[in-house]
């Protein structure tokens, strides 16, 4: 790529700027098609295929039959060209330039930093949510998110890379989004690692691991101290077992094999634990469709067992003698 990269937006992110996904069947000069703005253009590769051609200023002056150097192209799509070529043009008449230049650097410093490739359909979803969360928050709006905090715990590395992304929105666009943002932009990369199945399932977890933490706090009539390690393995535990009823996992082992010694300690000794976590599998089971079976209920009754006992701001209420 020519010219200077710290005038490309990625430089905000402190990481050289570069490309390695452009597809090995784009090679050569390309023959512009249709020119969607200065940096996007439908182009025609050696071999007579359609592309989508990404890249700074390299559709500025162009017309149909200009050809386009490969060095300057940053990015090729070519798959779906025809559907996304529609989107983008319905997109790039609506959204200045500017916010598909800092979608290409997020979602760019956001596959440096989880190592993974991320679906391209990520570059027009991401663009649209950022224009439309940059134009609420001029508007003093915002879109309240309740999963923010369980998206972090489920997807650590995706909530750390849209943190980072909000920062660069602010500066860049002269706003301050809101931090529950973060779970949205979250939600798109995830979507994205998973080829665009990912923002259900993730959404579902999520809505889970809130659902078992509710039923906790009400049960015990208890706010819980999230700086505990007993919290924190609670939250590892319930980003599991979410996993196991999204992905209808929950085998139910046979009766010889569990250890029924346990099974009579945790019922007798943590009888509020053990009701509780009957109650969030009996709610899991209703809402999901998805039976937990008695395994499960014993291990999350000693996580609960051991998380209320590391939270000391206990309330008057029935289980404060847990």
């Amino acid at each position: 790529m020519t010219g200077d990269t710290e005038s490309w937006p990625l430089a905000a992110f402190g990481v050289a700027f570069f490309w390695t996904g452009r597809s090995k069947d784009c090679m050569g000069m390309l023959q512009v098609a249709k020119v969607l703005n200065n940096n996007i253009a439908v182009v025609v590769d050696a071999r007579g295929s359609d592309c989508i051609a990404m890249g700074r200023g390299i559709a500025f002056g162009r017309k149909r039959g200009d050809l386009i150097d490969e060095d300057s192209v940053e990015r090729l799509f070519t798959q779906h060209v025809a559907e996304l070529s529609g989107k983008l043009g319905q997109l790039v008449s609506s959204i200045p330039e500017e916010y598909f230049e800092a979608t290409r650097a997020i979602v760019e410093h956001a596959k440096l930093r989880l190592g993974r490739n991320l679906d391209d359909g990520v570059y027009l979803a991401l663009t649209d949510h950022i224009h439309f969360a940059v134009k609420r928050a001029l508007a003093g709006q915002a879109l309240d998110n309740r999963l923010n905090y369980e998206i972090g715990m489920v997807y650590p590395d995706e909530f750390e890379c849209a943190q980072t992304a909000i920062s660069f929105i602010d500066r860049t666009f002269h706003v301050t989004l809101p931090q529950e943002e973060a779970g949205f932009i979250a939600m798109h990369l995830v979507n994205a690692e998973m080829g665009g199945m990912g923002i259900q399932m993730a959404t579902t977890m999520a809505k889970i691991i809130r659902g078992a933490l509710d039923i906790v706090k009400e049960h015990f009539d208890i706010d819980l101290d999230e700086a505990t390690i007993a919290y924190y393995r609670f939250m590892v535990h319930l980003k599991f077992f979410a996993q196991r009823v999204v992905m209808s996992d929950m085998s139910d082992a046979a009766t010889e094999s569990r250890d029924r010694q346990l099974q009579i300690t945790v019922m007798q000794q943590y009888p509020d634990a053990y009701e509780c976590a009957k109650e969030i599998a009996s709610r899991t089971a209703r809402s999901y469709g998805c039976p937990v079976p008695e395994d499960e209920c014993l291990y999350l009754a000693l996580h609960i067992e051991r998380v209320v006992h590391g939270s000391p701001r206990q309330h008057a209420g029935r289980g404060g003698d847990v």
